[in-house]
């Protein structure tokens, strides 16, 4: 402890070529939000949360913890992110090979930027670069023929997809129409329709992996309304099949059995009169989730839907997909009057 202990940290960072200085100033930090850990996350998992120290001896992070903190890097420099430049997308005279040039997201940075040959992810081949990264600093430098280069400091490796739910909500991100694939599906934790939109990150466009919306909102978008694989009412089609599938309302789980017809024939747009109906119903009504069902048999109509039913019910279980139905509406009124009283 102490100073022996001061000692051998100094010489271990300067037999691994670290910065002893930088070093302290992490193990403090450490402790600084291992102290923060146990006030606010109390109720968590782990040594931190729970004592509010930390494990000297603990072990490097797995792949996994690695991801999750680049994750957490990139969350906090999400206007500093830069891709590798694409051929022929710079041009002009630099110093450095344009091969392993960077374009910014930011349109306030315009000159091509390099990775600080320092960095621990750069490479002469810059083939093993990272298509994506993520910086802390630019520094502006004077090169042996007196031109100027642009070099990024602190880089971390990124990847596309975790920038659409990280920049959800800012103005770096741009949501466009729906995509024809992957399809649609409805998720129980937003009661929502959801589907994949076109989705662009930064001042410059860049297209990533789509983020999943509300597929209401996105069939509002321009894109979508220009689109002729989308019609308006999708969003009731795919709530239509959700529903007598059994995925909306857990009490609906059996019905699909009792069907004359798979619920898939809804979201295939063939002109068949019964779904033509089912989706006019629902439109009208504005009902694409299980809140909007509910509200509508509480406070407009408990029998919406019944009728519309028959067409869709093998004459053998008419009797059994009338009790459930009924059963089903029954408690869903109850539940919602719960909810607003």
């Amino acid at each position: 402890g102490g100073v022996s202990e001061k000692l051998a940290c100094r010489e271990f960072c300067e037999e691994n070529g670290l910065n002893y200085v930088v070093m302290e100033r992490i193990q403090k930090m450490r402790i600084h939000l291992a102290k923060l850990a146990k006030t606010r996350l109390g109720n968590a998992d782990g040594i931190a949360a729970k004592t509010g120290g930390i494990i000297h001896t603990m072990p490097p992070p797995n792949r996994f913890q690695e991801k999750l903190l680049m994750q957490a890097i990139a969350s906090g420099l999400l206007d500093n992110v830069a891709l590798l430049a694409p051929p022929g997308s710079i041009t002009g005279d630099h110093p450095y090979s344009l091969r392993s040039a960077y374009l910014n997201s930011s349109s306030l940075v315009s000159e091509p930027l390099f990775m600080d040959k320092e960095s621990a992810i750069y490479s002469r081949d810059s083939r093993r670069m990272p298509e994506w990264i993520c910086y802390d600093t630019i520094v502006r430098k004077t090169a042996k023929d007196g031109s100027s280069i642009t070099t990024l400091k602190n880089i971390t490796p990124i990847e596309p997809a975790w920038l659409g739910p990280l920049a959800k909500g800012s103005r770096l991100l741009s949501v466009g129409g729906p995509r024809a694939s992957p399809l649609p599906t409805y998720d129980p934790s937003n009661d929502a329709v959801m589907c994949s939109a076109l989705t662009k990150f930064g001042a410059q466009g860049w297209e990533i992996p789509p983020v999943q919306v509300e597929m209401y909102e996105a069939l509002q978008s321009t894109e979508a309304k220009q689109n002729s694989q989308f019609m308006i009412d999708d969003s009731f089609r795919w709530f239509a099949r959700f529903l007598l599938e059994g995925k909306v309302l857990k009490e609906l789980k059996d019905l699909p059995s009792m069907l004359n017809d798979e619920p898939a024939i809804i979201t295939r747009k063939a002109p068949v009169s019964k779904v033509a109906i089912l989706v006019s119903a629902l439109s009208k009504a504005g009902v694409d989730s299980a809140r909007a069902l509910q509200k509508h048999w509480s406070e407009n109509n408990s029998k919406f839907l019944f009728k519309l039913l028959k067409s869709w019910t093998k004459a053998e279980h008419t009797s059994e997909v009338k009790k459930l139905w009924m059963e089903t509406v029954k408690k869903n009124i109850k539940q919602y009057k719960m909810a607003h009283q």
